[in-house]
């Protein structure tokens, strides 16, 4: 495995510089030579071009502390940085940082890159699915158009000639062989997917039944002013209202306005 060229690793080393300052506030060169191993020139120099690329005012030198700390205006160079960078980094330093495990579905690299593949070939393949009203698979033959993920599992976007169709197949739930790729046949044309080239914005608004100062956290949480204007495409809408919540009682968001738009092809006839 080949060492980073050395202009990748000084970007890195500044990412780093400006991530720090973002997250705690200060720096100075022990920081560089603790992480990266780097000489103390080697510091110095590395944090004497990143403050000279910094507008004025985005530090200031404590000279007691013998540090740089990042002014009350400090905006990072390269944007925000990563939080899970960060969790990590804390997590080293024995900070008390926990994060719930989530209940990811198994993702089969080796599939999706096959129904890659055919999406790609334009191809119809032939695959065996479990759906969770019959007790065994069911084959179906299917022209697979897109990936979808609701934030939880992968799904497979795809025409489905038993159907007559378009659906949606959770890939974990999906049996395919490599072969069946190779011999899938070519579609030269498919039907429009009307509610993939639909787009759907909703308007959310904190719940009705919710109090005034619970409505203003509600505000601060999802930094709504007024409303929240979200757009997904009208065949996520469903995973975006479950994934989402908006479909319980409890929910602590309404939808207050609903609007669609046409599919992309009719509007450009």
């Amino acid at each position: 495995m080949s060492s980073p060229t050395p202009r990748y690793a000084y970007e890195v080393r500044q990412r780093f510089l400006d991530g720090l300052l973002f997250w705690e506030g200060r720096v100075n060169r022990r920081d560089l030579i603790d992480t990266f191993r780097v000489s103390q020139p080697q510091a110095a120099l590395d944090l004497k071009a990143y403050l000279a690329a910094l507008p004025p005012g985005q530090v200031i030198y404590d000279t007691r502390q013998r540090r740089y700390e990042a002014s009350a205006n400090f905006q990072p160079m390269f944007g925000t940085p990563s939080i899970d960078s960060w969790v990590e980094r804390s997590r080293q330093a024995g900070l008390a940082v926990e994060v719930l495990p989530t209940l990811d579905r198994p993702l089969d690299a080796g599939l999706m890159a096959r129904l890659y593949r055919a999406i790609r070939d334009r191809k119809t393949v032939h695959v065996a699915y479990q759906t969770m009203r019959r007790a065994s698979t069911e084959d179906r033959s299917i022209t697979p158009t897109a990936f979808v993920s609701d934030g939880q599992r992968w799904h497979i976007r795809a025409y489905c000639h038993l159907r007559e169709g378009y659906r949606d197949f959770v890939l974990s739930r999906i049996a395919l062989s490599a072969d069946q790729v190779e011999a899938g046949v070519e579609v030269t044309e498919l039907p429009l997917d009307a509610e993939w080239c639909s787009w759907v914005t909703l308007k959310l608004v904190p719940a009705a039944h919710l109090e005034e100062n619970q409505k203003r956290a509600v505000c601060w949480d999802y930094g709504i002013d007024g409303e929240l204007s979200v757009t997904v495409r009208r065949a996520l809408e469903f995973y975006a209202i479950r994934r989402w919540g908006l479909d319980r009682p409890e929910s602590r968001l309404s939808i207050i306005e609903r609007t669609e738009s046409a599919p992309e092809t009719e509007i450009s006839t």
